[in-house]
């Protein structure tokens, strides 16, 4: 699967991927005390801990918004193009039928 998905997408993409993968699992063992295997770091480490995690969830979903708006974006300018392109070359098959 991962080598689909290495292939599929783009590196930068990918990268993220994996790292909100990690930062997912280490929240649901924050969360969750039954995942833990070590007991947890006093303060101030633990809160170092919660904002990183936080913080790196968030990017990777402000990441992913960027993405989309990119795309979406990307799809209004596609057709617009075109058609600019299509009236182009109708106006240019009109006057060389009138110029003959």
């Amino acid at each position: 699967i991962q080598f689909s998905i290495v292939h599929t997408l783009s590196p930068s993409a990918t990268a993220f991927g994996g790292n909100f993968n990690k930062a997912a699992l280490i929240f649901l063992t924050l969360i969750l005390p039954f995942l833990r295997v070590h007991k947890l770091p006093g303060s101030p480490y633990i809160e170092v801990i919660w904002a990183a995690v936080i913080i790196n969830i968030a990017a990777f979903s402000y990441y992913s918004y960027l993405q989309i708006q990119a795309k979406l974006e990307a799809q209004e300018k596609g057709p617009k193009i075109l058609e600019d392109e299509d009236t182009d070359s109708d106006n240019e098959s009109q006057e060389d039928s009138t110029q003959e």
